[in-house]
């Protein structure tokens, strides 16, 4: 094909999609607009709101085109259903100007569940009567997506390359120029192209281009045959060998476990479907075995889920947890024991999904409620006076103050503590916690069990370190000789001192933290470092800075005095010690 022909073929091509989806090309200019003055005037107005309601816009009237074409709709009638279908995002708009997406997590999280339901509806539309499977509408948006992303890749490294040239060799043009072309590339270029590739799905005039459109690439089916497969089938048997394993307390334990089976699940049901295009051997025995595996997996974690719930109370995030388990428990069901019906599985999701956004019940009132009852309910279980609060310090057991800790942490995110009524109204959470409660308010994170965060089921690691922020004078009257040393030589260091025939010797280990003087061999002044390590725990980690007369330790006795300073010191849970300390020797 000559240049000339594959211009006016992309030409009749690009024609032919903006006359079929005027509106959404429209809102895509629109976008394009709207990101382009966000950049120029460097975010300021930020015209973000603007743009994510646009988008929910285009996915909307996309949808209503793919469903439209099948039904033979007067184009005036059309129009106006396109047109009404815009009262959504518009009203989505003003609710994010209530919920600002960068301050409220309640507008962020309906702006993701949202997109999420318009994604997977604009997935299921083409099998709306239709003969079409899921499985055939997944390859055929498959194929575009992925088709659109090259094409704007390959489009925008060729426009960064001759903008550099230009700023380089002629004339050093303005940053943004780069977003500029990212946007353009991006917001408009590569959406387009994705919507030229979707075939018009009517199936009486356009058998042969739906048919084309829904043939698995030969790349795409040694893809999921002989890799994805495998490796979910792998990934299936080590998982179940830690259930196995650790069915006795650890797995009912294991948060980070959650995010793993949830994606988990999400690629092996999307493989499922996929798999139905797929003629190879291994493809039918994992469409055939996979769901009952897939179930069994389900359940353990729904179960672990609804136990970490009950312990610790819900938030939007374990909200969607439960909600994702109860549709992988339906949905692999429904695969495998009615698998005629297994089209409803999608629309099982866009249900959920709107269940989750709808006010009162949504992900995240009902996690600021459940937390308020729980913080309430720990406050009057303690029965102290509401005048002082900061009793709860002796009140409430280490687990108590995690879970308190936790819930005023998932509160104040929620921007949801003057519900609160026993609080004092002046309250700031980081300038007044550990003031009003007598705890620090990271206490989760470090002396939690079963809690989300970094550090689940004890304290994970400690540091402190010699404050610099004013000068130190170390006191060396009477010093004979000044070590310095650090853990990086090893976990046991020898050091020959220049008065013979002493040594020093220094033990750095996860049972051990020790520093003892020897002459010939022979001990003459060992001293027990663990006090040390006792401190570092201790320290609150926002507070890991000490001053010198903190870090300084002396041990003695009739024939030397040790002096241990500690420069910096880090401590693992169970492995590891790092640090640096000088060391001063005097001879008696």
């Amino acid at each position: 094909m000559s240049v000339k022909n594959w211009l006016i073929e992309r030409k009749t091509q690009w024609l032919a999609t903006f006359s079929r989806f005027p509106v959404a090309i429209a809102l895509l200019v629109l976008a394009v607009m709207f990101t382009l003055a966000t950049i120029r005037s460097d975010g300021d107005p930020d015209y973000m709101n603007h743009v994510m309601s646009i988008g929910l816009g285009v996915l909307l009237v996309v949808s209503i085109q793919l469903y439209s074409e099948r039904l033979s709709l007067d184009k005036l009638y059309l129009w106006g259903i396109k047109l009404a279908s815009l009262i959504l995002p518009l009203l989505y708009y003003f609710y994010l100007r209530q919920a600002p997406l960068g301050f409220s997590q309640s507008g962020s999280v309906r702006t993701i569940v949202l997109y999420f339901i318009l994604v997977v509806l604009l997935l299921v539309t083409p099998t709306l009567r239709s003969h079409l499977t899921f499985s055939d509408s997944l390859i055929v948006f498959i194929k575009a997506f992925f088709s659109s992303l090259l094409i704007s890749v390959i489009l925008f490294i060729g426009i960064s390359a001759i903008l550099s040239a230009y700023t380089t060799l002629i004339y050093e043009i303005d940053y943004r120029w780069f977003s500029y072309s990212a946007t353009i590339v991006y917001l408009f270029v590569g959406p387009v192209y994705l919507l030229s590739r979707l075939p018009v799905f009517d199936e009486k005039k356009h058998d042969l281009t739906i048919n084309e459109a829904k043939s698995i690439p030969p790349l795409l089916e040694i893809l999921i045959a002989y890799i994805i497969i495998p490796v979910l089938l792998v990934f299936s048997a080590i998982l179940i060998a830690y259930i196995l394993i650790n069915i006795s307390g650890e797995f009912w334990k294991d948060n980070l476990m959650e995010p793993m089976l949830i994606s988990y699940t999400i690629i092996g049901i999307i493989t499922l479907f996929l798999t139905e295009n797929v003629d190879k051997n291994i493809s039918r025995l994992f469409s055939r075995f996979f769901p009952y595996l897939l179930l069994v997996i389900a359940i353990f974690q729904t179960v672990s889920s609804s136990l970490k719930t009950y312990d610790i109370g819900l938030t939007h995030g374990r909200y969607f947890v439960l909600l994702f388990g109860i549709f992988s428990i339906i949905s692999t069901l429904v695969y495998s024991f009615l698998k005629s019906k297994k089209i409803l599985i999608p629309f099982l999701l866009i249900g959920l999904g709107v269940i989750s956004i709808l006010p009162m019940i949504d992900a995240v009132s009902i996690g600021i409620s459940n937390q308020l009852n729980k913080v309430n309910s720990i406050v009057e279980s303690a029965e102290i006076d509401e005048e002082t609060t900061e009793q709860l310090d002796d009140a409430l057991s280490d687990e108590e103050k995690a879970k308190f800790s936790y819930s005023m942490n998932y509160l104040n995110q929620q921007e949801q503590l003057d519900q609160l009524d026993w609080l004092p109204d002046d309250f700031d959470y980081y300038r007044d916690f550990e003031q009003t409660f007598g705890f620090d308010s990271g206490f989760h994170y470090y002396y939690g069990t079963d809690i989300d965060g970094p550090g689940q089921s004890g304290p994970r690691n400690a540091f402190i370190e010699l404050d610099y922020s004013q000068p130190n004078v170390f006191p060396m009257t009477g010093v004979d000789e000044l070590v310095e040393l650090s853990t990086y030589l090893g976990s046991e260091i020898d050091v020959d001192l220049d008065t013979e025939p002493y040594s020093l010797k220094f033990v750095a280990e996860s049972d051990e933290l020790s520093v003892e003087l020897l002459e010939n061999d022979s001990s003459v002044l060992m001293y027990d470092l663990s006090a040390i390590k006792e401190q570092a725990w201790e320290v609150p980690m926002e507070d890991t800075q000490q001053p010198l007369e903190e870090m300084t330790f002396t041990e003695e006795n009739d024939d030397a005095r040790l002096t241990v300073i500690v420069r910096r010191l880090e401590l693992g849970e169970d492995s590891y010690i790092e640090g640096e300390f000088l060391i001063l020797i005097t001879y008696k």
